[in-house]
């Protein structure tokens, strides 16, 4: 146990190293789109590298994996492809909305520009439009190959996820440990409500769909070790070290030491590496875990669907309104004290089941969603933010979702 000891201070040591200076907040972004051609055909994985290629700046550090164009890093985002050929762009973190947004924007015109010429469209959706999730192949990349036979043993729904699902995740920073361990609990405990306000699944399986909050149905059933909410979430003892241990006793399925990478089935990180965990290691363990809210040397957002870009600036500005005021948060937690990992995980079923007709945590979830609403609208300090938001709480005050009120 002297090997699980040391890796486990090389954890908390990382995710120590992650805590921020106090002062102004920073907020980053990751949006996932699904590439087909004008007729709904889904783009080939060398169609959806010629358009990275396309759109690849000068000094820009190409991503290659075993001979593959994976994408590639610019100072301002990085663009990659996930499992079946959803492009994503990780802009990095910025203290304002409009700041992320200008990248955001100017990224999505350009690459407005360079699907034209392919004959390709870009869809923001929560599953892809046009095919199901069997049809769509996986791109050459051993992670993913290694996973995605994994995953099919362990739950219903993760070939769905994998190939069929694009998400929107806003990332925060944290200040301290105990500042990492409200705001998580407080993304934790919004989270069902979070889905439910970013609904925009109006297709899946290739068919039109009807059912709320189908990424959180999904995700609910692929592997019950690293999805949905730590189980210890609400423990005295919550904290790096307590999330530290579970990620390094729970199986990591996929190994990567420099550029080799393999599977490694139900072993578990201290199994698989006989020494002090390295930076890289940390890394790839963490991104093996996709909880609803992840820790890296940030807190990951990830219950949110793929959006158009003005509900991605709403949705992006509520979470900056409410994870940059200790207030906001402590009001949260006082407002659902007694809540634990069943009733949130009952809640994210009842949103899934019943949509704005749900109750979460024994109250109507429009009410709710109103209440967290008028938490993040009373932090807005300037009218570019609170026209960013007006988009997203029309939608919430008319209890609606994109997935009902958008055209494809």
């Amino acid at each position: 146990m002297a090997n699980l000891r040391r890796q486990k201070e090389a954890l908390v040591a990382y995710f120590e190293a992650g805590c921020k200076p106090q002062g102004r907040m920073t907020v980053g972004l990751e949006v996932e789109h699904f590439l087909t051609s004008i007729d709904g055909t889904p783009a080939s994985f060398e169609q959806a590298q010629a358009v990275m290629q396309a759109l690849e700046e000068p000094g820009a550090r190409p991503l290659m994996e075993e001979g593959n164009y994976l994408g590639f890093v610019t100072n301002g985002y990085t663009l990659t492809l996930e499992p079946a050929c959803q492009l994503e762009i990780s802009i990095a973190p910025q203290t304002g909305v409009g700041a992320l947004m200008a990248v955001y924007e100017a990224f999505a015109a350009r690459l407005y520009r360079a699907l034209a010429p392919l004959g390709l469209r870009a869809w923001n959706l929560g599953y892809h439009p046009t095919r199901r999730a069997e049809a769509l192949p996986l791109i050459p990349k051993k992670r993913y190959e290694v996973m995605d036979r994994y995953l099919q043993k362990r739950g219903l729904h993760g070939t769905q996820m994998m190939r069929g699902t694009a998400s929107t995740q806003v990332s925060v920073d944290y200040f301290s440990e105990e500042d990492f361990i409200r705001k998580y609990r407080v993304a934790c405990l919004i989270a069902p409500m979070l889905a439910l306000l970013t609904d925009n699944t109006p297709v899946y399986e290739g068919q039109p769909n009807h059912t709320p909050s189908v990424r959180t149905t999904i995700w609910n059933d692929v592997d019950p070790d690293r999805c949905g909410i730590p189980p210890m979430l609400m423990d005295e003892t919550f904290g790096f070290e307590a999330y530290a241990d579970y990620v390094l006793q729970k199986p990591l399925v996929v190994s990567r030491r420099g550029p080799r990478t393999e599977g490694v089935g139900r072993k578990s990180a201290f199994e698989v590496y006989p020494s002090a965990l390295q930076r890289e290691e940390i890394e790839h363990l963490l991104s093996m875990f996709f909880f609803d809210v992840r820790l890296k040397n940030y807190i990951e957002i990830r219950v949110a669907d793929s959006m158009p870009a003005p509900y991605v600036a709403g949705y992006t500005e509520m979470i900056k309104d409410i994870f940059s005021s200790p207030a906001a948060q402590e009001g949260i937690l006082r407002h659902y004290a007694g809540a634990t990992v069943e009733s949130i995980e009952s809640a994210k079923l009842g949103v899934c089941c019943h949509g704005y007709q749900a109750k979460v945590y024994g109250r109507p979830v429009a009410e709710e969603m109103a209440w967290l609403m008028a938490q993040a609208k009373s932090r807005l300090s300037t009218s570019d933010a609170r026209r960013r938001l007006e988009p997203l709480a029309e939608l919430a005050a008319r209890k609606k979702t994109l997935r009902e009120v958008c055209a494809l």
